[in-house]
């Protein structure tokens, strides 16, 4: 589950808001909102896996408008609720879960897993997390700072393919073979003119993963 992406919608000094350090330290990506009018103003490229938000905060008639893009991109909606809420709430109400607070983190997370499996069909073990970067290897897809970043399928698996090694050096040739094959009759330049529009996709001036090693090839910059 390490790549997901959750997003909470809470009160800032909220029991909800605290989850976000050990969500964290569980290897997710977490963003807090407190504003319930951002949730119609996000990109969809930026849409969550999961979307944790205090019950309370959205109204229900609101409920079904402010959700559908959400449950269209099959993005989980676990809903906290408070003790009162309860005879109130109604399930159909677009929530695929709920909980009801005082909430700890490990059960949060166990629901998470949860209803990312229900959602997506997957239980998001195997990723690649390189500081703010992160391969999703279940899914192919490639998240930065949260953010999906859309790779073509060539670029993806020379990412991968350095990422799972650190500061080893791959040489044009052998990056050629591992991810064009051996029947390619394409040059080496091919292995240049594909690092150059990866790099372009996932690095600027605060992030920098590909390393050219001069006259040999390239290596995945190895973590500090």
């Amino acid at each position: 589950m390490s790549s997901s992406q959750v997003l909470l919608l809470a009160h800032e000094t909220s029991d909800l808001t605290s989850m976000a350090e050990p969500l964290e330290r569980a290897g997710l990506f977490v963003d807090c909102i407190s504003d319930v009018g951002r949730l119609s103003s996000i990109p969809v490229e930026q849409f969550p896996d999961v979307l944790v938000l205090e019950w309370q905060m959205i109204s229900p008639l609101d409920a079904p408008r402010v959700f559908t893009p959400y449950k269209a991109l099959k993005t989980g909606i676990l809903a906290i609720l408070a003790p009162q809420d309860l005879a109130a709430y109604d399930f159909t109400q677009s929530a695929d879960d709920f909980m009801v607070a005082p909430i700890s983190a490990a059960e949060l997370l166990v629901r998470l897993r949860q209803l990312l499996w229900k959602t997506r069909g997957i239980d998001n073990q195997q990723a690649l997390r390189r500081g703010d970067l992160v391969i999703d290897k279940d899914r192919y897809e490639v998240r930065l700072e949260g953010r999906r970043v859309f790779l073509t399928f060539k670029e993806y698996q020379l990412l991968e393919l350095l990422a799972s090694n650190p500061g080893r050096v791959y040489t044009r040739e052998t990056l050629l073979s591992q991810v064009w094959g051996y029947d390619y009759f394409g040059g080496t330049r091919t292995v240049d003119v594909h690092i150059r529009r990866l790099r372009s996709k996932i690095e600027d001036a605060d992030n920098t993963f590909i390393e050219t090693v001069r006259n040999v090839g390239y290596r995945f910059r190895p973590e500090s």
